[in-house]
């Protein structure tokens, strides 16, 4: 969760990723991308930013409720596909193609608290999704890369009550454990790209100790760089070049300090820029970067009650926009131009005990964000992947769900949204 992953949620999103065929900010590759974060998303036209029926397939898609937005220039329809996925206890999602067969599929990661592991869910091509049938551990967050250079997407998961472990794919989606075990418990979030420029992807891990940065050696294979960033509970990471300078820095956001911008020095080694983005008493849960003002460099979204938004100079020093972006608790956001004018948009998936209601909130193409007003999912929701789920060109939802505060067995199915948008 990122709350969430995006997210990031990304595009826990959102990430920035070389992710084989799909992915974006998420969220893992070497170059950098225009949308990171820990959230999942997808590159579809337009581009992209970037986690209950236990049955082992997709409930056939029955729309339930339609919310649409907008005036005589726009129409912006979001529609309940009815699929009730899962019954985890799931703290994020991430979409990518994971079995080869040109469509997007979602990594969910399931709590430790919950009955049910991590699980692949695969999508048939038109947006109904169908349980792989495999546990693959426990996890707070999960992100998708071609980690072991074979040319699919595998899959580096971290978690609260374990240790981060890595899965890889077979190209067909059938997961293996590496069998490694990274670091401690605590783990809350992670971002994956090519961190120290040798062509694979790296990981950044948001923990409720110290962040750590861990090095891949090209075969899937990590190795922790020793570097120990930030003091306490980050409970969301982005990656993108804040700096312009041609490598991935890094944007931490949490609990009990503010959220901090680490600068790279090219060969992955960071260093705190001294800023403090949003004091420390407000609790923030989740992040997203992008170009939200289309000036050509990353801005960052932060969750929490209230979300906020950070402007970016392009030299990596973040301003406050003043804007009124108050909902419940944020958890985490993705990025995706949603109602089709160009422009980045934002997906918030809302995680609160008393009145979840996600929240859409559409770019005026300036970085001036208006409530699009849609009636969304009103469950706990945790993660949302944004990416074309039903290939017919435009940005979908899958919304992970997880009834915290609640016993130890209670769980809420995921759900998927399809847009519906002309």
């Amino acid at each position: 969760m990122h709350a969430h992953h995006t997210d990031n949620g990304f595009l826990k999103a959102v990430t920035v990723a070389l992710i084989a065929l799909t992915l974006v900010v998420g969220c893992e590759s070497t170059p950098p991308s225009p949308i990171s974060s820990g959230v999942s998303v997808t590159p579809v036209p337009p581009a992209a930013q970037a986690t209950a029926t236990a049955q082992p397939t997709a409930v056939p898609i029955s729309p339930t409720a339609t919310a649409t937005s907008g005036g005589p220039e726009l129409e912006f329809t979001l529609v309940d596909s009815g699929q009730r996925l899962g019954n985890g206890r799931s703290a994020d999602v991430d979409l990518g193609d994971l079995d080869g067969d040109g469509d997007l599929d979602a990594f969910v990661a399931n709590d430790g608290r919950g009955i049910a592991g991590n699980a692949v869910w695969l999508n048939d091509g038109q947006g109904a999704f169908a349980d792989s049938g495999q546990s693959l551990g426990y996890g707070r967050s999960s992100a998708l890369g071609d980690l072991d250079q074979d040319g699919d997407l595998d899959a580096f998961i971290v978690s609260w009550d374990e240790a981060a472990r890595v899965w890889l794919n077979d190209g067909a989606s059938a997961f293996t454990d590496s069998g490694q075990s990274l670091g401690s418990a605590g783990g809350w979030d992670v971002a994956l790209g090519d961190l120290d420029g040798d062509g694979d992807l790296d990981a950044f891990v948001a923990n409720a100790k110290a962040n750590t940065v861990w090095s891949n050696d090209g075969q899937g294979m990590f190795t922790d760089t020793g570097q120990r960033l930030g003091a306490t509970y980050s409970a969301g990471v982005g990656l993108g070049d804040l700096d312009g300078d041609g490598d991935l820095d890094a944007l931490t956001a949490g609990w009990g300090e503010p959220g901090k911008v680490w600068l790279n020095d090219g060969a992955g080694t960071f260093t705190d820029s001294g800023q403090a983005l949003s004091p420390s008493y407000i609790h923030m849960h989740g992040m997203g970067l992008g170009d939200v003002d289309r000036d050509g460099d990353l801005d960052a979204f932060l969750t929490g009650a209230p979300c906020q938004l950070w402007l970016n100079d392009g030299a990596g020093a973040f301003t406050q926009s003043e804007q009124n972006l108050r909902s419940r608790a944020g958890d985490t956001v993705a990025f995706g131009d949603l109602d089709r004018d160009g422009d980045l948009d934002a997906y918030v998936a809302v995680g609160d005990w008393n009145n979840s209601n996600d929240k859409v909130w559409l770019n005026q193409g300036d970085g001036r964000f208006v409530d699009s007003g849609l009636p969304l999912s009103n469950r706990f929701s945790s993660g949302v992947g944004l990416g074309d789920l039903d290939g017919d060109g435009d940005l979908d939802a899958f919304v992970a769900h997880a009834e915290l505060g609640k016993d130890e067995d209670s769980e809420l199915p995921n759900e998927v949204w399809l847009n519906e948008t002309p």
